[in-house]
């Protein structure tokens, strides 16, 4: 499969089987999050598996959005750590997270895992629930495992704007 097969491919899963995916599995794509690049290599992200009954259950009661999916991540970042531009002051963690948590997306899908971006719950409440460090903070979630039989792309994935809304060549 092309790389641009992979993206067209890939869908945001809601529907999970219970079979929990295989520890290789989760650690080959933790390390394809590691390779991810970040500004300066400065690598902020600091990612928890949630896969025991009891990390799910606090996982589940804080958003709807972990899909009962057998494995979630949270990936969070610590700002000190992360490059700031220099010409804005503003801090690249932020961005940082996102491109490791999407290198870990797409290997899943390569995988053939399923996986689902959430960004819908509330960072204060997970930071109490796992007691997570002052300088840890939870950006997203990544709910991971084998689509339930059922599973079906949202019927708005294949929307999207056209290049001339988006892009402009200068």
């Amino acid at each position: 499969m092309t790389f641009r097969q992979l993206a067209e491919s890939r869908y945001s899963v809601r529907s999970y089987s219970s079979v929990k995916p295989e520890r290789e599995l989760i650690n080959d794509i933790l390390e394809t999050g590691r390779l991810a690049p970040t500004a300066r290599n400065n690598q902020p992200q600091k990612i928890y598996v949630l896969e025991s009954e009891d990390a799910l259950r606090k996982i589940r009661d804080i958003t709807p959005c972990a899909f009962n999916a057998p494995v979630v991540l949270m990936v969070c970042g610590k700002s000190e750590l992360a490059w700031k531009n220099q010409f804005s002051g503003k801090n690249m963690m932020p961005m940082d997270i996102g491109i490791v948590t999407t290198h870990m997306m797409l290997r899943a899908a390569e995988l053939g895992l399923g996986s689902c971006w959430v960004g819908y719950f509330d960072p204060d409440a997970a930071s109490r629930a796992f007691a997570l460090p002052d300088d840890v903070e939870p950006l997203c979630l990544l709910p991971l495992g084998y689509p339930a039989e059922d599973s079906v792309p949202s019927e708005r994935h294949a929307d999207r704007k056209p290049l001339s809304e988006t892009v402009e060549f200068l």
